[in-house]
């Protein structure tokens, strides 16, 4: 499954997400828009909609770039420039095109299950 990242500026990243509860959890509740807060120096989040469940899920291991769940907030996190492993923080997929962009995505930011 791939799940692409969209605003009216022309910026778009596209993940491949895992095969796992919490990605499907995730892919269900598309299509969606949402207002991207930025949370640090190196991400983007918004709250979910739903709780996910992470039963099965990949725990992030850390890196450069990735589309995180956190648990006890319930955000879901856009990694653009480096992040740390921490409890409760769950990888739902990894960019795999447009990644440079992710730092740029602002305004509404629409999210679509893509082939």
């Amino acid at each position: 499954m791939k799940v692409k990242f969209s605003d009216e500026f022309g910026n778009q990243v596209i993940y491949k997400v895992h095969d796992d509860e919490l990605s499907h959890a995730f892919c269900k509740m598309l299509p969606l828009t949402v207002v991207l807060q930025k949370s640090g120096s190196n991400e983007f989040s918004f709250v979910s909609p739903k709780k996910m469940i992470t039963y099965d899920a990949c725990t992030a291991p850390g890196g450069v770039e990735a589309l995180c769940y956190h648990q006890p907030w319930n955000e879901v996190l856009i990694y653009y420039d480096g992040y740390s492993q921490y409890e409760d923080l769950y990888e739902i997929g990894m960019p795999i095109s447009g990644n440079e962009q992710a730092r740029h995505l602002h305004g509404p930011v629409f999210i679509e299950e893509v082939q």
